[in-house]
């Protein structure tokens, strides 16, 4: 399970497995192993994994969000859309919808998943 994470993470950020690979300063064929469940990462190497992909190493290791981490998406979400509402009635012909709103936001975090990779 851990490697299909890995996987899922690798293809979401748009990155081959040698790019991931340079990444962490380790062999393609490292990252091919983790993700056949060939060979387990190092502690040292998870972490990297987890700040590369900006996930938790709960959620890396076990796919489960903490009901913390839930409510702190949760939470942020609900501040941007009172922050961007707060932003947009201010638009001269009208402000948007809550259902435009919704949209934009989702559009928003398809390109933010597009970016999720920092590490480098």
């Amino acid at each position: 399970m851990l490697g299909t994470r890995i996987a899922a993470l690798r293809r979401q950020a748009n990155m081959s497995q040698s790019e991931l690979a340079q990444r962490l300063q380790v062999s393609p064929s490292a990252i091919g192993m983790y993700e056949q469940g060939r060979r387990e990462p190092s502690v040292d190497t998870l972490i990297a994994l987890a700040r590369c992909f900006r996930v938790s190493l709960d959620y890396l290791m076990t796919g489960q969000v903490s009901d913390a981490e839930q409510q702190q998406i949760h939470a942020l979400l609900a501040s941007r859309i009172q922050a961007a509402e707060a932003r947009l009635d201010r638009r001269i012909d009208r402000p948007f919808t809550r259902q435009e709103l919704t949209v934009l936001f989702a559009a928003l975090l398809i390109g933010a998943e597009d970016e999720s990779c920092s590490c480098g």
